[in-house]
């Protein structure tokens, strides 16, 4: 990764612009973590957090919303590249104990064509889960292929490609506190 002009970054040689700045975010995610936190006065939840790019997310939200409980994490595969390469694949599966029986909020980085979401929620709802809270920081309206029940959106974004704030391009860009967009002029 590297600095290129202004404000403009490049990642395996693509040009990335700013999008979403530091401030935006962070304002955005303590208000998703008040909404959080008010959907569960109880305050006792299962965190349940998707690998990779929504472990950023997720620590800010988490303390966002003061809420006590567990976490667990998951990792799934869906993308090739700047592509989703539509195939759905579970590497890391939740803890049971932590699923039955609780209370779940899903913390995911963006949902664009739905289909992880589509692919895990049955998942989530198998494992005994009472009920389940749906929170992504990017949503892609024009992209989503199947339907699915997103809770809590912070931003609905264009199907242009974004890195930074935990989303990567092939590895690199999650360290950014910002999000960046593909610059496609280039």
């Amino acid at each position: 990764m590297s600095l290129s002009g202004a404000d403009t970054i490049l990642i395996h040689g693509l040009p990335f612009r700013p999008f979403l700045s530091e401030a935006a975010i962070r304002q955005r995610v303590t208000e998703l973590g008040r909404e959080v936190a008010a959907r569960y006065p109880q305050g006792n939840v299962t965190f349940v957090v998707m690998l990779k790019g929504a472990y950023v997310f997720a620590a800010d939200l988490v303390r966002a919303s003061g809420l006590a409980g567990e976490v667990s994490f998951v990792r799934t595969s869906s993308y090739s590249g700047t592509e989703s390469a539509g195939q759905v694949q579970l590497l890391l599966a939740p803890e049971p104990e932590l699923i039955r029986d609780r209370d779940v909020v899903l913390i995911e980085d963006i949902v664009d064509s739905g289909l992880t979401m589509q692919a895990f929620l049955p998942v989530l709802r198998e494992m005994g889960a009472r009920s389940i809270l749906l929170v992504t920081l990017l949503h892609k309206p024009e992209a989503q292929r199947v339907d699915v029940p997103v809770d809590l959106i912070g931003f609905s974004i264009p199907t242009k490609f974004v890195v930074g704030y935990g989303l990567d391009y092939d590895g690199f860009g999650r360290q950014l506190p910002a999000i960046y967009q593909l610059d496609e002029r280039y």
